[in-house]
């Protein structure tokens, strides 16, 4: 009796371990969803996966067990050796086969149920799946088939075809075990009538099964690989698909003859199938095609290719949201003036002069403040700053836990909770030192424009990757004030209750550590916020999407901050479509996500309410909703993805060719111009402000120059337009081919051709400093091209680049100034307009100090005629007398 209760005790406690681990993440998770108010999300997947486990385990252990009671009941009638067998001895080896069954069929279904749970998401997808109204030229299926179907048949074909062999090849050993092989035939060996029937039986299974197979197969033939074509070229379209169809319907009449053999054998009938098929598949699927291929399709490539080369061509261009393309001619007009200059002043104002990497290196120089901050990117905005619209780059201000100085579990978790405030600064503007101007900056945020920043805390950001514990008895460190701290405590919506022992022992549990148990400075109203990071939070909300790896921070009309994410729904199942490595064939930017930074909330908008995928994923989870739910303020700040985009623009490249032939031939290839400084690396898109042609505002648009393949001449330029009156426009304008337009390495080589340019960078270089060239910046102005590159320094010994020189190009002129305003006054000034302009930057030098002779004077008058009304004329006398003195 001890015995069996210490083994019983010792089982609970391997359940217990075995189960407590899955259930402290299933349930804290649980938690993590519910505060977040998206519980659907989670117990969603779990009900799909249960439900799959049991129907999967169900169907498998059920079919397993009673094919294996029946074949052994069968085969147990006719069996060899029971004639030798004592009868009770029969009965209980047939008691402990059937004991073996039920353990193996239970083992069976347990294993095959839980491989079933990872195809929850291709069940949701083939039950909610919509249509793309969109049919392939080949099978003529909706696109929804292959999308949101296929991938959930192909894994039922996979269940049945792994089920079919574990029966097939239990039920032989069986029939074999039980000695259903008997002396005779031509082998001198033969099976029983029984043997044959099951035999039978399974091979017209199996060719159902292989029927369905090549239902299936079908469908593969739109996304070969090989050939010219991406998907079905002629050889695949006229050889290959009719040898399917023909094995399909042969697999069809295979089974039916095979039940028929059942009842009437004849194996002459059967054994012929079998060699038809052979043949069939030999000759259609391997030999026939490379024959057509070799001596019809290569001879005359093009012509049979041509309408299939337009398949690719069209599916390639829906697949990836190139079909609303609109190309338009660039069409050159009449030299740029000083004059056409100051009408374009808001494009000239948000040239940007501040790449993303010295622009960062300076920012954590200058404003990290404490070794414990730091700054991971900078981000391109636009905002309207004292009335004016300005483009911007902005750096959120995160807490380095990696960099603390003491690394205790309070300061990580308890003290040291967030980080605080951002900086922010025009794109264009640069102080004598050559560092950037900023116009929101240091701790508490001050600012300089009418942009306030009211919840500069930052719990959720892109280095919040430990959790913390809030509303302890221990204070948080808020940010630091000169030899002192100031200390807050988090007043946010979200964070899970730490509550009672309960959940207190599951949270120690879950983050390896007692002290949520016996510390006392945790409290049960204490709050833990975890998966703070927030591509991780929002990957875990949405694990059916891909999320962009660049966040980006925006400033509320309130003065909070919230990271914008933007978010796609992708598919390598997209008939024709050629496919991208490591992304698929067809890829929308449907959704977007905003977090707020000091609260956690996560809320969903719609950015493409017409993607099929996203329609489905709403119908699911009702998680998103209509972009115009998003607060004005905020919904000014949607940008288009540069990641989505520098995509289309390298697909585009080659796809703006239509015509089969020219895309055969590779006629007119674009690529998007190599990097002067490293020419293994491409131009980045860039955002900026600018007037498009033909419109009559500047617009916040992001854009790429193309150049033909192998050249270093323009052969046009892309843009998508930002702002959401407009978004998602795609425009491509195109240089007139008859002339030359440089290209950004052929303007990199005239700068560094340049006498003056190359004497100054070389003496530059002989002092100690390393010179910097920034992005060259290809600006469309009054159908004219403008070429900006900035130019920094920095010395050997100093981490800060500043920006020392603007260079600008325009047709055979180039200069290289201090300022943006002086390199352009060099190339389009007249005199007169040079000679007033440096009058005006004299006057605005001396602007200060006018101003302050002037209150010096008239604080000497106001003094003197205080003195006169006294009565004091001695004083009266001597400030009047310093007053002719600083008049003279």
């Amino acid at each position: 009796m001890k015995f069996r209760l210490i083994i019983l005790l010792f089982a609970l406690l391997a359940l217990v371990f075995l189960f407590f681990n899955p259930f402290v993440g299933f349930y804290t998770d649980y938690l993590w969803y519910k505060d977040l108010g998206y519980p659907q999300v989670f117990l969603t997947r779990f009900k799909v996966q249960g439900v799959l486990f049991l129907l999967v385990a169900s169907f498998t252990g059920l079919v397993f067990y009673f094919h294996g009671y029946l074949v052994h009941r069968v085969a147990s009638r006719g069996a060899f050796w029971s004639q030798y067998l004592d009868p009770r001895f029969t009965r209980f080896l047939s008691e402990k086969f059937r004991f073996l069954l039920k353990v193996f069929s239970i083992f069976l279904a347990f294993s095959f149920g839980l491989a079933a749970k990872e195809f929850w998401q291709d069940y949701l997808l083939f039950v909610h799946g919509k249509a793309f109204g969109l049919k392939d030229p080949l099978l003529s299926l909706d696109i929804g088939f292959y999308v949101f179907r296929l991938p959930f048949l192909r894994y039922l074909g996979d269940l049945a075809f792994a089920l079919w062999t574990l029966l097939f090849l239990t039920g032989t050993l069986i029939f074999v075990g039980l000695g259903h092989l008997e002396r005779g035939g031509r082998l001198g060996i033969r099976l029983t009538s029984a043997f044959r029937r099951y035999l039978a039986l399974m091979v017209a299974l199996f060719f159902l099964r292989l029927a369905y197979d090549l239902f299936l197969d079908r469908t593969d033939l739109l996304f070969d690989e090989r050939g010219v074509v991406f998907g079905a070229g002629y050889t695949e379209a006229r050889v290959v698909l009719p040898a399917l169809n023909a094995l399909m319907l042969l697999s069809l009449a295979a089974a039916l003859l095979s039940a028929v053999f059942i009842l009437r054998p004849r194996k002459e009938i059967l054994f012929g199938l079998v060699l038809g098929y052979g043949l069939l598949y030999f000759i259609g699927l391997k030999l026939l095609p490379g024959v057509v291929h070799r001596y019809v399709v290569q001879p005359n490539e093009l012509d049979k290719e041509k309408p299939y080369i337009a398949h690719e061509i069209r599916y390639t261009r829906e697949g990836f949201g190139l079909t609303s393309v609109k190309e338009k001619s660039f069409t050159f007009g009449k030299p740029l003036t000083y004059n056409d200059l100051k009408r374009n002043a808001l494009t000239i104002k948000n040239i940007r002069l501040w790449d993303h990497q010295p622009l960062l290196e300076t920012y954590s120089q200058i404003q990290e403040i404490r070794t414990y901050y730091r700054f991971v990117s900078v981000d391109n905005d636009r905002y309207v700053l004292n009335g004016e619209l300005r483009q911007v780059m902005l750096s959120a201000r995160e807490l380095s836990h990696a960099d603390l100085s003491s690394k205790s579990w309070i300061n990580l978790h308890l003290v040291y909770t967030h980080g605080y405030g951002l900086t922010l600064g025009v794109v264009n503007q640069v102080s004598p030192e050559g560092l950037p101007v900023l116009l929101i900056k240091d701790i508490p945020p001050r600012s300089l424009v009418d942009l306030k920043i009211t919840r500069p805390e930052i719990y959720f950001g892109e280095l919040t990757d430990t959790y913390a514990v809030v509303n302890t008895r221990v204070k948080e460190f808020d940010y630091p004030a000169g030899e002192k701290n100031v200390y807050t405590t988090y007043r946010g919506k979200t964070g899970v209750r730490v509550g009672g022992l309960f959940r207190r022992t599951l949270f120690a549990y879950r983050f390896g550590t007692s002290k949520f148990l016996f510390s006392q400075d945790i409290l049960s109203e204490s709050r833990v916020l975890y998966y703070r990071e927030v591509r991780e939070r929002v990957r875990r909300l949405v694990p059916f999407l891909l999320v962009d790896g660049d966040p980006y921070l925006v400033i509320g009309k309130d003065g909070r901050l919230f990271w914008f994410l933007d978010l796609y729904t992708v598919s390598n199942r997209f008939p024709y479509s050629r496919r991208v490595r490591g992304l698929g064939n067809y890829v929308r930017n449907a959704a977007l996500a905003v977090v707020d930074a000091y609260h956690g909330t996560v809320d969903f908008y719609l950015k493409d309410p017409r993607d099929p995928i996203i329609q489905t994923y709403q119908e699911i989870f009702h998680m998103f909703r209509p972009l115009s739910d998003l607060r004005a303020d905020l919904r000014s700040h949607i940008r288009y993805p540069h990641r989505l985009f520098s995509l289309q623009a390298r697909l585009y490249g080659r796809y703006h060719m239509t015509d089969p032939r020219v895309f055969y031939n590779q006629e007119d290839l674009w690529e998007i111009p190599k990097s002067p400084k490293d020419p293994r690396r491409y131009i980045r898109a860039y955002y900026t402000i600018m007037r498009l042609p033909g419109q009559d505002m500047a617009e916040f648009i992001l854009m790429v120059p193309f150049t033909p393949a192998k050249k270093n001449n323009l052969s046009a330029w892309m843009c998508v337009r930002c702002d959401p009156e407009n978004y998602g426009e795609i425009l491509v304008y195109r240089f007139p081919k008859q002339s030359l337009v440089y290209g950004p390495q052929q303007i990199e080589s005239r700068i560094n051709q340049d006498p003056e340019i190359s004497r100054q960078l070389s003496l530059w270089d002989q002092r100690g400093s390393r010179v910097i060239l920034g992005t060259l910046l290809v600006i469309p102005i009054e159908n004219n091209l403008l070429y900006v590159q900035p130019l920094y320094l920095k010395s050997e010994t100093g981490q800060i680049p500043e920006l020392k020189r603007v260079i600008v190009a325009y047709g055979n002129r180039i200069a290289m100034a201090e300022t943006l305003d002086k390199a352009l006054m060099e190339i389009f000034g007249s005199v007169e307009e040079r000679i007033k302009e440096a009058g005006r930057q004299i006057l605005e030098k001396m602007k200060p100090r006018v101003e302050s002779g002037k209150a010096y004077l008239r604080g000497l008058y106001q003094r003197a005629e205080e003195a006169l009304r006294r009565g004091d004329l001695e004083e009266f006398g001597r400030l009047w007398k310093k007053l002719g003195e600083a008049l003279r």
